[in-house]
């Protein structure tokens, strides 16, 4: 189930308010999902996004922060579920924009990229707006429902290019409570997380309610229905080795009853064998039930007569 499209949604729904966290959230955004390409000879800097909210977010907040629209994008996947859109940043508004939003550094005689991705986000509401951001651009969460098969685990992650960026973001969430892990793939480096309730902390601190009352309600239903199939799987187990002693229990009368007659049990055996024959799918709280007698009792008799039918 692909539970990071859930969230991705809220957080689309829910935007920042403040305009710093709108600066925050859009330099995360570019931090997971862009990347610099050369376009008639100049520098450019491509998005991709996944979802229309996101996009229209995206571009609302270059409109709004640097009266930047975009110009020339492009939507590229196959399926609809898998539709990305590139948006474009072109121009010599580029560099003041990313110079603004700590992307880049200028020293006053070159700029270049800035690698401290968290340098000058100080507010609190700032670092989860910007977490938000690389999230909804690079990040991604699956969770299993009671139709998914038995492969599929809870498992929260948000991909990066290098190393440095990892590391940062994961001392950044684990200063708030937040366990991750690191480890590379291919050529980038991922932060996860695969516990339920590190990725419901995780949930909480970007400030998505929704994302943790669900995942908290599909977690719940989840245990329901295991342990429903714990029950009947324990029941039908139960219910295997029932026949399989009630078949061992007949098959022993009926040696005793070809071979010397019943009469030759005593009379309380007899009575449990006559019972037993006459009930073969019977439990032995039921057989215990009609007989008037205890489940240990009915139980000792029975294996007295295999007993018996084994000595014969």
């Amino acid at each position: 189930m692909n539970f990071g499209k859930t969230v991705k949604q809220e957080i689309a729904s829910k935007p920042p308010k403040d305009k710093c966290c709108k600066k925050a959230f859009l330099s995360g955004v570019i931090r997971g999902a862009s990347k610099l390409v050369e376009k008639d000879g100049n520098l450019a800097l491509e998005i991709t996004i996944i979802g229309e909210e996101a996009e229209m977010l995206i571009r609302s907040y270059l409109s709004m922060l640097y009266g930047y629209e975009v110009r020339t994008f492009k939507t590229v996947g196959g399926r609809a579920k898998d539709l990305k859109t590139i948006l474009t940043i072109e121009g010599e508004e580029l560099y003041a924009i990313l110079i603004d939003l700590g992307v880049f550094t200028d020293n006053g005689t070159e700029v270049s990229v800035n690698l401290n991705m968290y340098e000058g986000i100080k507010k609190e509401c700032c670092i989860r707006s910007f977490v938000k951001g690389l999230f909804l651009s690079s990040g991604g969460c699956t969770a299993p429902s009671e139709r998914d098969s038995k492969n599929t685990r809870y498992h929260l992650e948000i991909i990066f290019s290098s190393s440095v960026a990892a590391e940062q973001t994961a001392r950044i969430l684990l200063e708030r409570g937040v366990q991750t892990r690191t480890m590379r793939r291919k050529s980038n480096y991922v932060i996860y997380i695969k516990s339920v309730e590190e990725i419901n902390n995780f949930f909480a601190f970007i400030g998505t309610p929704i994302s943790v009352l669900k995942l908290t309600d599909l977690v719940a239903t989840k245990e329901f229905v295991n342990n429903i199939n714990r029950q009947q799987n324990c029941e039908l187990a139960n219910m295997d080795k029932q026949i399989e002693a009630s078949g061992k229990q007949i098959s022993a009368i009926k040696k005793i009853e070809s071979i010397k007659g019943l009469e030759y049990l005593k009379n309380d055996l007899r009575t449990v064998a006559q019972a037993r024959l006459t009930n073969p799918e019977d439990t032995l709280p039921q057989l215990a039930e009609k007989l008037g007698i205890t489940k240990s009792c009915i139980n000792h008799r029975l294996r007295k007569i295999v007993e018996i039918a084994n000595e014969l």
